[in-house]
């Protein structure tokens, strides 16, 4: 099993779709090693390594991924840079997300 929760891995086909190949995104979903998991209070960031990502940076937003879950909505984006993928979930109209937001049952929706 890879690092990505399924609505993360959701995130990822949507976001990298145009972006990376299927292959790449399938690599990436299933073989990313885990080098950054961080809850940063108004969201958290988890990133990966994969040999197959590209080196340049490259920023994927659109269109806008919205997820929720127990009341509380966030928006998704990615960024590669130097082999590594990022995906950043930002809390909307809250200050604080809860430590364990990750584990939360999130549904995604694309704006």
């Amino acid at each position: 099993m890879g690092v990505f929760k399924q609505y993360e891995e959701d995130v990822l086909d949507i976001l990298l779709s145009g972006t990376l190949s299927c292959e790449q995104i399938s690599a990436v979903k299933a073989e990313g090693k885990l080098s950054r998991d961080q809850h940063t209070g108004h969201g958290y960031l988890v990133s990966v390594t994969h040999p197959c990502l590209p080196l340049n940076r490259i920023i994927c937003h659109t269109p806008m991924v919205v997820g929720s879950a127990e009341g509380i909505e966030c928006n998704f984006s990615v960024f590669i840079d130097n082999g590594s993928l990022t995906i950043e979930c930002d809390a909307v109209a809250i200050d604080v997300i809860p430590l364990d937001f990750r584990n939360f049952d999130v549904h995604i929706s694309v704006a």
